[in-house]
């Protein structure tokens, strides 16, 4: 209710402590009387915030009552490698599988290898998109007949993970796999 005057600005206020006022954060959504939602951003995990509603007219500003909530606790997404497939001489397709992005949007996926162990992104990578659930890449430009190491990565607002390592070894150039069988000769 305006009580007479015309309501100049309504939102809401929060803060760590009890009894927020528009001193503190605030978010206004525009003027006048009735309901409106006000999406509040930028807060810190594992806080508990103090909200309440305001409005604001010519005599002042008045608050409703104070509501509480604790945000979630965000972490690194979680992710695992998957087998490498498809390997030849100088490539081989590789992936993984990000199952939880606990509690901030993953914005990079992908994988990472090195002939060395514990391969970082700081090494060679492939990204593929920002989404959870199982990717694979087709990786090129490798050398033949050499060990490599690989872990699928994700990254979100709290930092990178890496997934299990696993290795294979790409072909040796110049000898095929190759299958074989015996057939039993009758004598007549």
């Amino acid at each position: 209710k305006e009580n007479g005057a015309n309501v100049t600005e309504r939102g809401v206020c929060w803060s760590t402590s009890s009894n927020p006022t528009i001193a503190n954060s605030k978010k206004a959504v525009g003027d006048g009387t009735g309901n409106f939602i006000a999406n509040l951003t930028g807060l810190t995990d594992e806080t508990t915030y103090y909200v309440r509603a305001y409005a604001t007219n010519e005599r002042g500003t008045a608050y409703g009552s104070e509501i509480t909530f604790t945000t979630t606790k965000i972490t690194v997404p979680t992710v695992t490698t998957i087998a490498a497939m498809n390997v030849t001489f100088t490539s081989a397709t590789l992936g993984g599988n990000v199952t939880a992005e606990n509690g901030s949007s993953v914005t990079e996926r992908g994988v990472c290898w090195s002939t060395s162990t514990n391969p970082t992104i700081s090494n060679n990578k492939k990204a593929l998109g920002s989404e959870t659930g199982s990717f694979t890449v087709n990786i090129t430009g490798l050398s033949n007949k050499t060990k490599y190491y690989v872990r699928a990565y994700a990254i979100n607002e709290k930092g990178i993970s890496y997934g299990n390592e696993i290795i294979f070894t790409t072909l040796v150039k110049g000898c095929l796999p190759f299958t074989f069988s015996v057939s039993e000769t009758k004598k007549i």
